[in-house]
């Protein structure tokens, strides 16, 4: 079943049709379900908000986060993709809509406007880092999206965006992009060039869904307009961006209401690209930046210098990559798993993909740190056996070289 809810952390307040496969459903979607309310909670869900048993549970629930029916889950099953949140808010028998902190009707919703764009990550000024991966050849590309400028339309229930894109390994190109923003969908169009250099071939063009919630990410693929180049494998290739935080507060932005419109751009061309978050934001235990496309470099006992980089994480626990030994000119297959409870890794180096002189398996075990403080990296540390050996041969590091 595919992952629709993987971003997405859920609990059931009251009653459902059958919670056993409710849950079965949310788990197998990639959800992850939670028999209490904590931190990383995105999603309620409860049927009745009008029961006085239900309304005493989400008196605790925070005001951002929203009440929806089990038919969130059960029909983007159906239809085979996540639907918008906003169609299936609980509903109050006296007119409310269900949001935390209330437990019932909220009467300033009927001063509020009756059309409203949702609000997401894609804010003025924001920065999206990540990777464009290319699946059949394992070439990657970091980038880095800058949100320069946004005009929401609530007329058309669109946003058009603009800004630039960062290609540090392609002699730092610097490009610019439009795009426009439908409730989750994300059409982007790179158009120009900002530096002067030829590494980046224009116009380009990319579709991806925009994912909101405790780790907003953006997933897509480039897209092409002659269909020789959509069907050679060669060229098919993928990006997955993670938010991270601006350090100067950004815009407000701007709507559009009428055929008038005014865009609000950054006060600052810079922005952070750094792993830090803002003061009152929580820590990033979650580790989003195990990601396909991010590379790591470090040590395997000196002088042996190695580079790993992840190419999949289908799921919270399993990983696999590629590792690079730089002095030796060999590439071979990495798979690990992930355990969120205590933050520990087990990595399995297993098969040489071209090269040699690496002697195999070489297993990996560890613990990963990240940090809300830019000025501390983000790491993996521990120690490594080679066919394994005991006790083990030596130790490693990595960090993200973003």
């Amino acid at each position: 079943m595919e992952e629709l809810f993987e971003n997405d952390y859920f609990i059931i307040i009251g009653t459902v049709t059958d919670k056993d496969s409710l849950t079965d459903s949310i788990d197998q979607s990639g959800g992850i379900f939670s028999k209490t309310l904590n931190k990383k909670t995105t999603l309620v869900i409860c049927n009745d908000i009008d029961d006085e048993n239900n309304k005493k549970e989400l008196e605790k629930v925070k005001s951002d986060l929203k009440i929806i029916g089990e038919q969130f889950i059960t029909e983007s099953i159906k239809e085979k993709k996540r639907l918008n949140v906003d169609d299936f808010i609980t509903k109050s028998k006296s007119g409310g809509s269900g949001s935390g902190g209330s437990g019932g009707s909220n009467d300033s919703d009927e001063q509020q406007p009756s059309k409203r764009l949702k609000v997401d990550s894609l804010q003025v000024g924001s920065t999206w880092m990540g990777a464009l991966f290319y699946v059949n050849t394992s070439e990657s590309y970091p980038f880095s999206l800058n949100i320069e400028s946004r005009v929401d339309d609530i007329n058309t229930n669109e946003s058009k965006l603009e800004g630039t894109i960062d290609w540090p390994t392609l002699e730092d190109a610097k490009t610019a992009f439009r795009a426009t923003l439908k409730d989750d969908d994300l059409k982007i169009e790179e158009h120009t060039q900002i530096t002067n250099t030829d590494q980046v071939s224009l116009p380009n063009n990319y579709e991806a869904k925009v994912i909101n919630g405790n780790r907003p990410s953006i997933k897509g693929t480039i897209v092409y307009s002659d269909p020789t180049d959509s069907a050679n494998p060669d060229l098919k290739a993928s990006f997955n961006l993670t938010f991270k935080p601006s350090t100067t507060p950004s815009s407000s932005i701007s709507s559009a209401t009428s055929n008038s419109t005014s865009t609000t751009s950054s006060s600052s061309s810079s922005n952070s690209n750094g792993t830090g978050s803002s003061a009152n934001s929580t820590p990033k235990l979650d580790l989003d930046y195990l990601i396909a496309g991010n590379q790591f470099k470090g040590d395997f006992e000196i002088p042996y210098k190695f580079n790993v980089k992840i190419t999949s994480r289908k799921n919270q626990q399993d990983i696999e990559g590629i590792v690079d030994w730089v002095d030796l000119k060999t590439k071979t297959k990495l798979k690990g798993t992930l355990n969120e409870k205590d933050l520990s890794i087990t990595l399995t180096e297993t098969d040489i993909i071209s090269g040699s002189g690496v002697e195999l398996p070489i297993v990996y075990t560890g613990t990963l740190t990240s940090s809300s403080d830019p000025k501390t990296l983000d790491l993996i540390t521990g120690q490594y056996k080679v066919d394994g050996s005991t006790p083990s041969t030596g130790k490693f590091k990595l960090e993200l070289n973003c």
